[in-house]
């Protein structure tokens, strides 16, 4: 810790998973981001450059704005990724997770066009060949780093408990989405009504999402602290997927005071 970050107020071990606790969303998404710079500036040092993975929620907010304001990070030698895209909604959609990402990271921080790969999520007509060129693209640039939170149902991803598989042989699938994700949808204010929520969504897998070295995970707010318990405190289980972050030597959970209650 350098002596302008602010110390976590919990910090403990569960299995291999670090979790820290800080005061607010504010700080928690801030010391995520520092750490996270420090990750990608020794893989670029390491091996001239860093594959991201990205989440791309309101969750992620604090910690994307401390990615921008980082200096640690050279965009140019970043290739970035992104963990999931809704089936059949177009890039300019407001509630697009390419939009997203593009407004809150990639445009901030002039990351080259031709270092994103980003899924094409309004390819409705061969879903299956989507998956396919992107497990393709995985493979040839394999994550470093994932940047990811935790849903309300205690998802990775799109990885909700009804599909989720610690062992999937697949590196992108499409999934359908189950209510309490949806609903989540809704209570973040992605979308107005539940039925405008798309039922499918290309996501990466389970395995996937934690074959990069370092994963961090941003998880805010008292709706999350639910997931948070089972996540910590319950058995390692697609009942809830997170869970399968205490099996990752490089995984830290970074959460507010609203988020750790049920834990602290």
């Amino acid at each position: 810790m350098t002596p302008h970050e602010t110390p976590p107020i919990a910090h403990f071990t569960v299995d291999a998973l670090q979790v820290l606790v800080y005061e607010d969303r504010r700080q928690a998404g801030k010391a995520a981001a520092q750490a996270v710079s420090r990750a990608i500036h020794d893989r670029q040092k390491a091996a001239g450059k860093a594959n991201v993975v990205f989440a791309a929620a309101p969750s992620q907010n604090e910690f994307l704005a401390g990615l921008v304001a980082s200096t640690e990070i050279d965009w140019t030698r970043v290739v970035g990724f992104h963990m999931d895209e809704y089936l059949g909604l177009p890039v300019d959609h407001p509630a697009s997770f390419r939009r997203y990402l593009q407004e809150h990271l990639f445009r901030l921080v002039d990351l080259p066009p031709e270092r994103l790969r980003l899924i094409p999520g309004e390819r409705v007509e061969r879903p299956l060949r989507t998956c396919v060129d992107y497990e393709d693209l995985l493979m040839a640039e394999p994550a470093d780093v994932l940047c990811a939170g935790i849903g309300e149902n205690g998802h990775l991803a799109f990885n909700d408990p009804p599909v989720a598989d610690f062992l999937d042989p697949l590196l992108v699938k499409v999934v359908r989405l189950d209510q309490a994700c949806r609903v989540q949808q809704v209570n973040d204010g992605c979308f107005d009504h539940i039925d405008e929520v798309p039922t499918h969504a290309f996501t990466l897998t389970v395995p996937a999402l934690l074959s990069a070295a370092t994963a961090s995970v941003v998880v805010l707010g008292p709706r999350k602290a639910n997931a948070v318990l089972a996540t910590v405190r319950g058995p390692i289980s697609e009942a809830c997927p997170a869970s399968a972050l205490r099996r990752h030597p490089g995984a830290r959970l970074y959460l507010d005071r609203e988020a750790a209650r049920l834990v602290l």
